[in-house]
């Protein structure tokens, strides 16, 4: 898997070089651009940019840049008001792969536990594994539900602003009914 991972991650470097949406050292560029990092977590890196934030993220929990990117979709179909725009690709000073995305700056008040499970149950999620402030529906898992990533503004909108959102698959161990492959079948129906 960290060899298709690397593979992934070197195909999206040539095409994001050509496109000329590639940072070779995030680092040093986010650093002069933005100033000093304001939060640091798993797999992110954040910058303040006024109504927005930039946030590089690692590969950490995903080994593979598909599903990182899987990752953003699914947070921006299930989370809109806090979508990741995808904005290039790099590396770190380390050389360790990155997508760079912008994110709304999003003020608001922490949210307690309960609150937050009272969230996800009217949209239909269960808590599976309070420990990590997990919750899972058959078909997505979305984890790291806590009182700094979700928050309500002072109007009462609750904003998912980080979370580990993903397919909810048998491995993951949440009842997930979903499984993943990379074979592409096709159906044809005559009529």
């Amino acid at each position: 898997m960290c060899q298709r991972g690397e593979t992934q991650a070197l195909r999206i470097e040539e095409w994001a070089k050509a496109v000329g949406v590639w940072i070779d050292d995030t680092d040093e560029v986010f650093t002069n651009a933005f100033g000093e990092r304001i939060a640091e977590g798993g797999e992110a890196i954040v910058y303040d940019h006024g109504a927005t934030l930039v946030k590089t993220i690692g590969l950490d929990y995903f080994v593979e840049p598909i599903l990182a990117l899987d990752r953003i979709s699914l947070h921006n179909a299930y989370f809109p008001e806090t979508a990741l725009t995808v904005l290039g690709f790099g590396r770190d000073a380390e050389g360790n792969f990155k997508i760079v995305v912008e994110q709304p700056f999003i003020k608001g008040n922490r949210m307690s536990d309960e609150e937050i499970a009272d969230y996800m149950r009217h949209m239909g999620f269960e808590l599976r594994n309070p420990r990590n402030w997990t919750y899972a529906t058959p078909e997505i898992y979305l984890s790291d539900m806590h009182d700094e990533n979700v928050l309500r503004s002072d109007s009462g909108n609750v904003f998912v602003i980080d979370c580990d959102i993903r397919i909810n698959t048998p491995e993951l161990k949440c009842g997930g009914v979903r499984n993943l492959s990379t074979k592409i079948t096709r159906n044809y129906h005559n009529k």
